[in-house]
């Protein structure tokens, strides 16, 4: 069974797979985007699997982050499924790291139930609107602003310099993502969080989002400053584009139990991938 790791040299062949499996403009069909995902073994591998024809048939992702590998990308041409192949790529991935993933379908929450693997509590996402905006409605609160952030653009770790993220690093000290084209900033690290809201509002963003894992303690904090699960929020999960109403979904599994303060943080897996979100 011919399955390894993918490298650069393979891009023709991952861009045709990833074209037939992907929606267009998905991330994947960036080159630069790749080699950001896969092309640095600290960070994260792809793993393939080629058919008779020298094609790839099969594909598992791995983004390293926390000590585990959390698998994303696994797609498997129908002709090539029950032959062991899911099971090869995986062991490739287990190779470096325990495996967990992030699942947000039914088809991928189903293979993590066969493979009898742990489910957690789904992820949590806060949201907090400014509250400035009197009566905020959808229209009114996800629409593109002009914010003056170039003094605080960050790309000192590898999840900051993915290609089209726009990272932040704010006066407290605290961690974000601007995206002024839809009205907001998604936290990614909280340390102050009354200094982090101020400065938000007075550089003219119209909503914040914070996702993490339920056993996240931080999120007593949100909920003291009226921050909201989104699903009582007006602010969407998908924002490329505005999907309105649609909430956040997302289970957290693992292959091996984790320990019961292990956090899931915005960088791992792919939740927090620029171009899905």
């Amino acid at each position: 069974m011919d399955v390894r790791e993918a490298n650069i040299e393979d891009w023709d062949k991952l861009n045709a797979f990833y074209s037939r499996v992907y929606r267009p403009n998905h991330p994947l069909l960036n080159k630069e985007f790749w080699l950001w995902q896969y092309g640095n073994k600290k960070y994260g591998r792809a793993f393939i699997y080629l058919n008779s024809k020298n094609e790839i048939a099969g594909h598992v992702g791995a983004n390293f982050g926390g000590e585990v590998a959390w698998i994303i990308n696994v797609y498997l041409d129908k002709d090539s499924r029950g032959k062991g192949v899911l099971r090869e790529l995986y062991n490739l991935a287990r190779n470096y790291y325990p495996l967990a993933a992030t699942a947000a379908n039914k088809a991928g929450l189903g293979l993590y139930r066969n493979m009898r693997w742990y489910r957690y509590f789904d992820l949590v996402r806060y949201v907090k609107i400014n509250p400035a905006i009197h009566n905020p409605d959808f229209n009114s609160v996800c629409k593109k602003v002009d914010v003056s952030i170039a003094n605080l653009i960050n790309k000192d770790t590898h999840y900051f310099q993915q290609p089209f993220l726009k990272g932040l690093t704010l006066n407290d000290g605290s961690k974000a993502i601007s995206q002024e084209e839809v009205g907001g900033i998604r936290v990614v690290d909280v340390c102050q969080l009354e200094q982090l809201e101020k400065q938000a509002w007075d550089l003219g963003y119209l909503w914040m989002d914070y996702i993490t894992s339920w056993n996240d303690l931080k999120t007593k904090e949100l909920e003291k400053n009226s921050w909201v699960i989104d699903s009582e929020s007006i602010v969407p999960w998908r924002l490329n584009p505005l999907e309105k109403d649609y909430f956040c979904d997302i289970t957290f599994l693992s292959e091996k139990p984790l320990n019961n303060e292990f956090i899931v943080h915005r960088s791992f897996s792919d939740h927090g991938r620029i171009g899905s979100i």
